[in-house]
């Protein structure tokens, strides 16, 4: 029997990474299990997310308006207390986010 030599150019799988069927390993005599559908969020949490959604827009909003007022003296009085306010709409949308959470976890310093 000849030696074939693989260029380098030239493209080859090795015949032990190809497995015959191309199915999944499953043990045998083990079924998989049916899986349930995910439920569908419960009414509070979708009236958290219209929420946190209304207010992700309105602090754009607001801080954009803002940004583009301050470009003259007399926009700048009115913008910078919207960009302010536009922060701290998402300050509180964060704030909103993180609630029902887990209480975090601290690392204290020996």
């Amino acid at each position: 029997m000849a030696e074939r030599r693989i260029s380098v150019t030239e493209d080859y799988v090795e015949p032990e990474l190809l497995s015959p069927g191309g199915g999944s390993f499953k043990p045998r005599g083990e079924e998989p299990r049916p899986q349930r559908p995910p439920e569908k969020p419960g009414l509070l949490t979708r009236l958290k997310m219209l929420l946190a959604a209304g207010m992700a827009l309105l602090g754009i909003a607001l801080f954009t308006v803002g940004a583009l007022l301050t470009s003259t003296v007399i926009g700048a009085i009115i913008g910078i207390p919207l960009m302010l306010i536009g922060a701290a709409v998402f300050v509180l949308l964060f704030k909103l986010l993180a609630s029902g959470s887990p209480a975090p976890i601290i690392f204290r310093r020996f």
